[in-house]
């Protein structure tokens, strides 16, 4: 989960144009980082790219923390360690 983690840090810091070094755990993507609506659908984008996965609109709704994605990708990405 250590290298997803890096690599969502790594898209989230990408699209928001903030230092990776600057995004945590629980670093949250609209009050910490200032996102809005758009630049989320675009976080979102670029992460059904990366793992060329499908995110519907309830995973979606989880994803205000780092950890949160984290979490909610482990689990659209390896459904078998549920």
């Amino acid at each position: 989960m250590e290298k997803l983690k890096r690599t969502i840090i790594k898209i989230i810091g990408k699209e928001l144009d903030v230092p990776p070094r600057s995004i945590k755990d629980d670093t949250s993507i609209q009050e910490d980082l200032g996102a809005d609506s758009l630049d989320v659908i675009n976080i979102v984008m670029a992460i059904e790219n990366k793992f060329n996965i499908e995110i519907d609109q309830d995973m979606i709704m989880e994803f205000n923390t780092v950890n949160n994605i984290v979490r909610a990708l482990a689990i659209a990405i390896e459904p078998e360690r549920r």
